[in-house]
């Protein structure tokens, strides 16, 4: 019975969950067993509404009664840390190595309670003492926001098979996607928080990470209520997801906060190290809002990067079910969360 029960369970469908700071991505995965791993809905719930993820849940799942689903689920708790130093590899036998150098980059009190790691910038391999000192990216977490995640997750009869921070998940998609397509510049990545936006550079020598910009989507929401006259960020908020001609060609102003830190950022890093960027990919806004994006591209004069499902799926094992229709742009990240459970088809030389 017991071995029958092992069999069924690696039969099962599973779910996608990635949370942002403005919505829960959620995505049916069918058959986890077999490959390519098959997508076939997904949906799109507030943040903070636990009761639509469960009555998705239940209509995604119908063959689910007792127990947990199996789920690969993305967070992005705003205290997460990820900055590009050089790692003294030497030392990192040492207990307290890593954690101390973090405290000190990042200027945190006590990281006691904290989850601390360094990464190789280009391909996300872990750092171990014999790894030649180098440019990494040392990446912090509270496990306090962990067993939090946890337990919303628990509540919600979902069990995460993985529980991955989608900052780093994203990047490393992004850089092989980059590479994968022979894309001859840099690109940046803006993740836009409700009061900030982290940006980070994808280039040739692997991820940078500049500081982080002090406006987010609330400014655009500030914006928006001059523009338009309205009273609050609720009836902004309402006419962005849904925007008139007009609105659209007043774009650029409802991002200028934005981009007048993003301009400086980006000529700095070019300036430096003489890597021209060339194109920007927006991550964590909802769909409604992606006609932002464009604005904050054409506003720095950049491309906006747009990956192509048709090329990148089967690179990374995904295939939508058939007449499920392409998700919109802000998936790439959600769906970046497994697209390592098939096999890479990849001509990409190991560095």
């Amino acid at each position: 019975m017991s071995a029958f029960s092992l069999l069924a369970r690696n039969q099962r469908s599973g779910v996608l969950l990635n949370l942002t700071d403005h919505a829960v991505q959620l995505a049916r995965l069918n058959r986890l067993d077999e490959r390519p791993l098959v997508v076939d809905s997904f949906a799109e719930v507030a943040v903070n509404d636990d009761e639509a993820i469960l009555q998705w849940t239940r209509a995604a799942f119908p063959e689910k009664a007792q127990g947990y689903l199996p789920g690969y689920c993305g967070f992005h708790p705003p205290e997460r840390v990820l900055l590009r130093e050089t790692i003294n590899t030497r030392r990192m036998a040492e207990p307290n190595f890593l954690p101390g150098l973090l405290a000190e980059q990042a200027k945190l009190g006590s990281v006691a309670d904290w989850q601390v790691c360094a990464l190789h910038p280009l391909d996300g391999e872990l750092f171990t003492p014999a790894t030649p000192s180098r440019p990494g990216l040392l990446m912090g977490l509270p496990l306090s926001s962990v067993r939090e995640m946890q337990q919303r997750l628990k509540k919600l009869g979902i069990r995460p098979r993985r529980l991955e921070v989608g900052s780093v998940i994203l990047l490393g998609a992004l850089s092989r996607y980059l590479r994968e397509t022979s894309y001859p510049h840099a690109a940046v990545v803006c993740e836009i928080g409700h009061t900030q936006t982290r940006i980070y550079f994808v280039a040739r020598d692997g991820v940078h990470t500049p500081a982080t910009l002090p406006h987010g989507l609330l400014s655009i929401h500030e914006a928006a209520m001059k523009e338009l006259g309205v009273p609050d960020i609720a009836a902004a908020r309402l006419q962005l997801v849904d925007p008139t001609a007009d609105l659209r060609t007043h774009s650029r102003r409802l991002v200028r906060m934005l981009t007048r830190h993003l301009k400086p950022a980006v000529d700095y890093f070019e300036m430096q190290t003489g890597q021209p960027i060339g194109a920007l990919f927006c991550a964590h806004l909802p769909a409604p809002l992606a006609w932002l994006e464009e604005a904050l591209c054409a506003a720095i004069d950049l491309e906006f990067l747009v990956p192509d499902y048709a090329a990148w799926l089967p690179l990374t094992g995904i295939q939508l079910a058939p007449d499920t229709p392409p998700p919109s742009r802000s998936w790439f990240q959600a769906l970046s969360l497994v697209s390592e459970l098939a096999p890479v088809v990849s001509n990409e030389a190991k560095s």
